[in-house]
């Protein structure tokens, strides 16, 4: 018991290496960054098409961050120690099933040797709080010493909490309730099936309830209408747009085979012997076989979608030794296939810190640096959690083809031409955009360093060029270290000393009396915050691997 706690304690340690060091997927930056809108338009001026709950949760980590980098860093840390609370309840949904504490050890154990929970549970997304909320739900169903109805109301408030979270919860919703009324069909008792189903239903509708009012005051009923049918428009369109997300299903499935192996034979065993078995576990199994199907049958299948099924999983995962474990061969056989598989799981898990977020973090602090509180910027991706942008305009595949296909009706040309920002951060999902929006950035921005550009526009002595103002304001020159430079410039025939205003539009630039090459840009603090080189095309490659 000592050796597997130092092994459950090291994977704890390394869970919280890999929050802190493993590289951002793009959705953590704009999910994380959400709760940015409660004070600056939610529901008012913009709203979201899914359930904001997760937002109010990396709601603490904008509290206690005081920079971008720290509180993109605290959101992780909170939720790694989410996360320690789910694997606390499956613990203890563990020992409810009648496991011994050893064994109910070694569950927490493979449950952390999955990579995909162990690289993704920490992720700022919805997913993890979806989940804790879930788990906590059937606990309260497995310790209840009978099942009554405030056991049934109790689960309903956190299935209703997990649907707050992200409606994708709705799969944790439909297999609870599925698992508390096939349970009782199967031993026609059909009205204590009814009845339950009506408890669950009630408890989950009073956060939803209590979430239509919060937000949508004396006017809850479109809080309601979006909370509903918002996310209908993503779910009807589903991956189509991406092609090739089953791969990830292959993927999990390869590199966790042994695990997989011993959770579904487990659950096929258990479902061979389901009449037989206490309600409770017949509960659970339930549960844990509906979640499993929806999980993996998801078109959508992205890494972090397993997370939603593999704490249910792995509760049945030692059922396959209790089948063999009159085979004193085969049962030995199958303890060496799980501890060596067990034992990989440490090597991989060192093994994916190869491609670390200091890129990231130092574009990130950069960018902020750049930046006034209320000043804008623009990326497509939400990588500045503290600031804001002109848009929400959400850049994944779908929106990149949406806007080559709109090109100069989109969006994202819309925002870049009617409320041009100061900042724009650059990955692949601008290069993607590139052939709409290059016409307003080609003379209207200007490089500073890898993966920036700043509104304005890089001069060399006598050189006659159009520079496009995209923001109106106070210009000067700077050399290429940030550093205010001395000089004169001509600006559509008038010889101007920086500082000076500029209105939007093209003006005809020529550097006067310079010693080199200048940027002209908004006047601003840039010392040591330009940087030579070009841009980093690796920001979030191979994020998904």
């Amino acid at each position: 018991m000592i050796f597997l706690s130092v092994l459950i304690s090291l994977k704890i340690i390394l869970l919280f290496t890999l929050a802190w060091n493993a590289r951002f997927v793009m959705d953590e930056f704009v999910q994380l960054g959400w709760a940015k809108y409660f004070s600056n338009g939610l529901f008012g001026t913009i709203w979201h098409a899914k359930a904001v709950g997760y937002a109010v949760f990396y709601e603490i980590a904008h509290l206690i961050g005081w920079d971008a980098t720290s509180i993109l860093l605290a959101g992780r840390m909170q939720t790694a120690l989410l996360a320690c609370g789910t694997i606390a309840f499956v613990y203890a949904c563990a020992r409810a099933l009648g496991e011994d504490r050893v064994r109910a050890l070694i569950i927490v154990l493979l449950l952390l040797c999955f990579s995909n929970f162990m690289e993704r549970v920490f992720r700022t997304i919805a997913e993890p709080l979806a989940l804790f909320f879930a788990v906590a739900a059937l606990l309260v169903i497995l310790r209840a010493r009978e099942l009554k109805g405030r056991q049934f109301v109790a689960a309903g408030l956190l299935s209703g909490l997990s649907f707050l979270a992200t409606q994708k919860s709705i799969y944790f919703n439909v297999a609870l309730g599925l698992g508390l009324v096939a349970d009782a069909a199967l031993m026609r008792r059909y009205t204590t099936g009814a009845v339950r189903g009506a408890w669950l239903v009630l408890g989950w509708t009073v956060p939803i309830v209590a979430y239509c009012f919060i937000f949508g005051g004396t006017d809850p009923v479109p809080i309601a209408r979006n909370l509903i049918f918002g996310p209908l428009e993503i779910a009807a369109r589903g991956g189509g747009d991406y092609g090739g997300l089953r791969r990830f299903v292959v993927q999990t499935l390869a590199r966790n085979y042994v695990f997989y192996v011993f959770c579904f034979a487990g659950m096929a065993l258990s479902l061979t012997q389901i009449m037989k078995i206490d309600e409770r576990r017949r509960i659970a199994l339930i549960f844990s076989v509906v979640i499993t199907m929806l999980v993996f049958a998801h078109d959508q299948p992205w890494p972090y979608v397993f997370i939603m099924a593999l704490p249910f999983m792995s509760l049945w995962s030692l059922t396959m030794l209790d089948g063999i474990a009159t085979h004193t061969r085969y049962l030995r056989l199958a303890w060496i296939a799980l501890a060596t598989a067990m034992a990989i799981s440490f090597v991989a898990n060192l093994f994916y810190l190869r491609f670390d977020n200091t890129a990231q973090l130092e574009l990130v602090a950069r960018a902020e640096a750049l930046l006034a509180p209320d000043e804008r910027y623009f990326d497509g991706v939400g990588m500045l959690p503290n600031r804001m942008e002109p848009t929400t305009l959400w850049l994944d595949k779908h929106y990149v083809l949406k806007t080559l296909r709109e090109s100069g009706r989109s969006e994202a040309y819309s925002v870049l031409s009617k409320s041009p920002p100061k900042l724009i951060l650059w990955s692949y999902r601008m290069d993607y955009i590139y052939p709409v929006v290059a016409p307003l950035i080609l003379n209207s921005y200007v490089r500073v360093a890898p993966n920036l550009r700043i509104a304005g526009a890089r001069l060399h002595p006598g050189e006659r060029r159009i520079f496009e103002v995209p923001i109106a304001g106070s210009y000067a020159l700077y050399g290429a270290d940030g550093i205010p430079l001395p000089g004169q410039v001509e600006i559509d025939g008038a010889v101007l000393d920086p500082p000076f205003h500029l209105t939007t539009g093209p003006k005809t630039i020529v550097l006067r009396n310079g010693a080199g090459e200048a940027l002209l840009l908004p006047t601003g603090s840039y010392a040591g915050h330009f940087k030579p080189g070009g841009d980093n095309e690796f920001l979030f490659d191979g994020v998904y691997d």
